[in-house]
């Protein structure tokens, strides 16, 4: 079954079951193995040169452009019945074999590329040291904003312009970690999450959760205490109008 839509967790959890999942191998009646791996459910992500990819679904693509051909897609993995548990560079998991990858322009390939017509934004880069290494958004950002959980989409009220230029600058620069190592130091990454949207000045947009428990941002990275005060302080202006 293909995901025609995911929310951030689902991809982030089918990325760290992509990454470390593995496949049971059953014995039929007749002494044969076939593997098995519950429900084929996959959220649309690749992996290019080492970074894995996941697809952007809501963001308007109308100011952004193709740069070079940088590859294809050579596996998909929703085609096989016992897919490869690791992936691999051109492995996709919904993607046809085929599909071209391109840069775009204004972004580093490590961050952002074009398949086909579909925009993919990195998720995890194993030389990424900061959230700007893993995104390059750093001078790029617009605006900050509240999103409804419900839907990933519909808009709940702007950072205020002294609060989005604070978290502007500061959120780049946070530490970044893989998923798997904050999902294991925070024992599951529970606890409530504030869905938020980052618009860049390109029109292009991208979803980021914060976790109020651990407090700490997906795409991965600890809060620094001057921002989950700020976040918080300016979710609480929702319900003040």
């Amino acid at each position: 079954m293909k995901l025609k839509r995911s929310s951030i967790f689902m991809i982030f959890a089918a990325v760290l079951l992509l990454a470390g999942g593995a496949w049971v191998y059953l014995k039929d009646r007749a002494g044969h193995y076939e593997c098995s791996f519950g429900e084929s459910e996959y959220a649309s992500v690749l992996q290019w040169d080492g970074i894995v990819y996941e697809q952007n679904w809501d963001s308007p693509l109308t100011g952004l452009h193709k740069g070079k051909l940088v590859g294809e897609i050579t596996y998909t993995t929703a085609d096989h019945k016992c897919p490869r548990t690791v992936m691999q560079d051109g492995d996709a998991t919904l993607l046809d074999v085929g599909t071209q990858l391109y840069e775009v322009t204004g972004y580093k390939a490590s961050a952002r590329l074009w398949a086909g017509d579909r925009l993919y934004d990195a998720h995890s880069n194993p030389a990424a040291k900061t959230l700007n290494d893993l995104l390059d958004i750093a001078g790029k950002i617009e605006n900050v904003r509240f999103i409804s959980g419900m839907d990933g989409t519909t808009h709940l009220m702007d950072f205020t312009p002294e609060a989005a230029g604070i978290f502007i600058r500061e959120f780049p620069k946070l530490k970044y970690l893989p998923f798997q190592e904050l999902y294991k130091q925070t024992k599951g990454w529970v606890g409530d999450n504030y869905w938020l949207e980052i618009e860049m000045k390109d029109g292009s947009t991208m979803n980021i959760l914060y976790n109020t428990l651990s407090p700490s941002f997906n795409p991965p990275a600890y809060a620094t205490p001057e921002l989950a005060a700020l976040v918080e302080q300016q979710r609480k202006l929702i319900y003040t109008k």
